[in-house]
């Protein structure tokens, strides 16, 4: 486990400072992740926004790919927070627990009983909740299903106070066809067990509160957008090149199937004006392959470019170089119907305007992006090519949508809004923190 310097704040050591007539209670706070800070963007954000405020913050997560390690170096270079990373690899310990939660999916799966629910998630969770439960923490915040046990064990154990963000709708991360699958059944034992003694849960788009809500009879979740500082945004609107050659732009981690990416080089190849399509990600090697045998068969091999990923903290200023992002969410999962992806609130700090699928989440979004945002039929290339030429043959209203997206991603859609509602709402708990928690931890995680 690798641990930078402490910030000593401990339950005997909290303090109260003025803030003009209002006086705030200042808390050690764990937030708790099976990820890697390099792909939880999320995570460091809200890290970064409770240090800001003056909490003390420790960041439970861990350190899987080689890959992400030059991302998770250049986080901790910079973070305002105290990160534990815990290693996994294939090592005796990671064995011993992969073999652990195989056999308790299996006893889950054979008796539905909850108290194996806990361990048959994910071999993680055990070492994030003993990492946890070091931490004497005032607040304990998990991030995914696997991390939600150890904060609110943890908490428990402490007398202290957890809560939960869902960047998702976890139980609708599968396709309707797939049936209610043992992993489901998991994921709905764990929330239904704990989320109604959170003190708060956070949802990442109104869809996914709503869904929270129904799933489980809870208090609607707050919304915290996953937006982003406008210090990463372009610095002026519409600093692209608004010309076919600067085109269509796509980003995400991973470059992959499901994403509407084969709609879009179908509808270049159909449209008029003759666009490039933009491509950021990482790709598998047969996906790859696909995608440039489509773009060849199509006659568009020279107009489809796959770019190598680059920092996070570079995407909003390099998307200005193109003119209009594409947000071709299928509705293949409920989750996908609901959710707000990061690139929607990316490509407006670019200044972008934005071409989005008509999925639940899009339709319920768009009257407040104004002139910024198209829709079109998810998956349908010819309406997505007649919106592409819409904007490309008309380069006022291409404008005019990229500053009317520009502006919105400094104000209503930057991070600075969303960490001052996250900031709000876990001060207004403040107060609550050491009620003791009703937690029934008849099968105790193991200490070792």
């Amino acid at each position: 486990m690798v641990r930078l310097p402490r910030q000593a704040l401990r339950h005997d050591q909290r303090r109260t400072r003025a803030a003009g007539a209002i006086g705030l209670t200042l808390a050690r706070i764990c937030i708790i992740t099976p990820g890697q800070l390099g792909s939880n963007p999320r995570v460091v954000k809200e890290a970064n926004a409770l240090a800001a405020a003056g909490h003390a913050v420790v960041v439970i997560c861990t350190r899987v790919l080689a890959a992400v390690e030059s991302r998770d170096q250049a986080v901790m270079g910079t973070a305002g927070f105290e990160v534990q990373r815990i290693a996994f690899g294939q090592d005796l310990s990671w064995r011993i627990d992969r073999l652990l939660q195989v056999v308790a999916a299996r006893l889950f799966g054979m008796f539905r009983a909850h108290t194996f629910a806990d361990r048959a998630l994910s071999p993680m969770t055990r070492r994030l909740a003993k990492a946890a439960r070091r931490e004497q923490a005032d607040l304990y915040i998990a991030h995914y299903p696997p991390a939600l046990p150890a904060a609110a064990r943890a908490a428990h154990q402490a007398n202290a106070c957890f809560a939960f963000d869902a960047e998702d709708f976890h139980t609708g991360e599968w396709p309707i066809e797939a049936g209610d699958m043992t992993e489901m059944q998991v994921i709905r034992a764990i929330e239904r067990r704990y989320l109604p003694d959170a003190a708060y849960v956070t949802a990442a788009s109104p869809g996914i509160a709503d869904a929270y809500a129904n799933a489980y009879s809870i208090a609607r979740p707050t919304v915290v957008l996953n937006t982003f500082a406008r210090s990463l945004a372009a610095p002026i609107p519409g600093s692209g090149g608004a010309t076919a050659t600067a085109g269509v732009y796509w980003f995400s981690q991973t470059l992959g199937p499901g994403r509407g990416i084969e709609a879009a080089i179908e509808a270049i190849a159909r449209s008029r004006t003759k666009p490039h399509l933009h491509l950021r990600g990482t790709p598998s090697a047969d996906y790859a392959a696909c995608l440039s045998g489509l773009a060849a068969r199509l006659g568009v091999a020279d107009r489809v470019h796959l770019l190598d990923p680059i920092e996070p903290d570079r995407l909003e200023r390099d998307g200005a170089f193109y003119d209009i992002g594409y947000v071709g969410e299928l509705a293949v999962t409920q989750n996908r119907q609901i959710a707000l992806t990061n690139k929607l609130f990316s490509y407006l700090s670019s200044g972008l305007a934005v071409l989005a699928s008509d999925i639940a989440a899009h339709r319920a979004i768009a009257p407040e992006l104004g002139q910024s945002i198209k829709l079109f039929a998810a998956g349908d290339a010819a309406a997505l090519a007649d919106r592409i030429d819409e904007w490309l043959s008309d380069p006022r209203a291409l404008q005019a949508a990229r500053e009317e997206a520009w502006n919105l991603g400094q104000t209503r859609y930057c991070w600075e809004t969303d960490a001052q509602t996250l900031v709000r709402l876990i001060e207004k708990h403040l107060d609550h923190l050491h009620e003791p928690l009703p937690i029934a931890c008849d099968i105790p995680m193991d200490r070792r």
